[in-house]
């Protein structure tokens, strides 16, 4: 193989743009024993991969079943999970006890909103009575 065209393929490997047989000629000619030293940094690394490739699993493969233990940390897990959402519901949801000092002063304040607002509207009868004198003065004349 060329070095140019090494070089090439080297950087489509890089970026992920390699077909399946490009990908094999790099590996074939990074197995051979003379390399470019230009290249020469990048045997190591197809060399390495080559033998990983070549590894393959022998023994005996059984997943560890799942005990007890683990289904009933599971079980605690989801039952303080549980535990936790309830409690947060009830203090979100209860309405806090009142003690006979703040039940009087929720009332005075109700009733002082009620005096309040009469007295409003009283001061807006008194504005009424103001303009109706200032109208009638210009009326009728007093001597």
């Amino acid at each position: 193989m060329e070095l140019k065209q090494v070089h090439k393929y080297i950087e489509r490997y890089l970026k992920g743009k390699t077909s399946l047989a490009e990908e094999q000629a790099l590996f074939t000619y990074f197995s051979l024993p003379n390399v470019d030293e230009t290249v020469a940094p990048y045997k190591p690394y197809f060399t390495a991969i080559k033998q990983q490739r070549n590894l393959r699993f022998s023994a005996n493969f059984n997943p560890i079943k799942k005990t007890r233990k683990v289904q009933l940390k599971r079980f605690a897990a989801v039952a303080a999970a549980v535990i936790a959402g309830v409690f947060v519901f009830q203090q979100t949801t209860r309405t806090p006890k009142l003690i006979a000092e703040e039940i009087a002063f929720q009332e005075f304040k109700t009733n002082m909103y009620l005096v309040a607002e009469q007295l409003n509207k009283g001061k807006q009868g008194v504005a009424y009575m103001k303009t109706f004198n200032q109208t009638t003065d210009k009326y009728l004349q007093t001597e």
